[in-house]
């Protein structure tokens, strides 16, 4: 079902799942490309304004959401292997290495290799699938803000399947397509941003591909914002947000 045109693509939805999609063959769509240095460093409009400049106000995040994590339930283990996809330049995977052994993958050649260089991170470049990990491997796999770069996400979330041990937790973020706020705002949500942003999940189709993909859906929340204005935008509106339910980004935790 067609919705609307943002910055030239023509965006569309499924009407089984909810999922909306950029209706581009993904073929012509250069990701690798899409997420060079400009990406990270402020030269892309519609992204990042300078990730790798806010280096320390981002490990500050990481380390309020592994305390976070490892401490509400679902609590994550407190030990073991962690694999985060899409690592970017490694300000979670450089926090998460005081608790864990980390391992990281990321498709940019820029942020994979500042994150081997500058910060000692263990980072292949690449697809996860090119990466071709050790089957059971893993006792968490993170997907921070990465789902949503995939025109299907079953392939990438079988793959994190695979190399995660049973038992193991899989955790993703990635933007509700079906919140309130999000349907609100269409085409001037915050996240829509094809082609960098190809598809736009709702709790069911992202529950619906973690099935596919031999994942069971453990815990479901929201994080993000719940409207425009002040206040939403506060961290006590944040926090407001996430306890009524409503902000605008999926938390979701599988394991298999």
């Amino acid at each position: 079902m067609p919705l609307f045109v943002k910055d030239g693509h023509d965006i569309v939805e499924c009407r089984d799942c909810g999922t909306a999609f950029v209706a581009q063959d993904p073929a012509t769509i250069d990701f690798a490309a899409l997420c060079g240095e400009a990406y990270d460093t402020g030269g892309s409009d519609a992204v990042f304004a300078d990730y790798v400049g806010q280096e320390a106000a981002r490990r500050a995040h990481a380390r309020r959401k592994l305390w976070l994590l490892r401490h509400l339930p679902p609590r994550l283990p407190r030990a073991g292997r962690l694999l985060d996809v899409g690592c970017a330049a490694g300000f979670f995977l450089a926090e998460a290495r005081v608790f864990y052994e980390v391992q990281g993958v990321e498709l940019s050649a820029w942020s994979s290799a500042y994150a081997r260089d500058r910060l000692g991170l263990p980072v292949v470049t690449g697809t996860l699938q090119q990466a071709a990990l050790p089957a059971a491997h893993f006792d968490i796999v993170t997907l921070w803000d990465v789902i949503e770069h995939m025109p299907d996400p079953v392939p990438l979330l079988a793959e994190a399947a695979r190399v995660l041990e049973p038992g193991g937790r899989l955790l993703l973020t990635t933007g509700d397509w079906g919140s309130a706020y999000a349907r609100a705002r269409g085409a001037n949500w915050h996240l829509m941003t094809p082609p960098w942003h190809p598809s736009f999940f709702t709790r069911r189709s992202m529950a619906l591909a973690g099935r596919r993909a031999g994942l069971r859906l453990v815990h479901c929340a929201s994080e993000g914002v719940a409207g425009d204005g002040r206040f939403w935008r506060s961290r006590p509106g944040r926090m407001a947000g996430r306890l009524l339910d409503r902000g605008d980004i999926l938390r979701m935790s599988f394991t298999r």
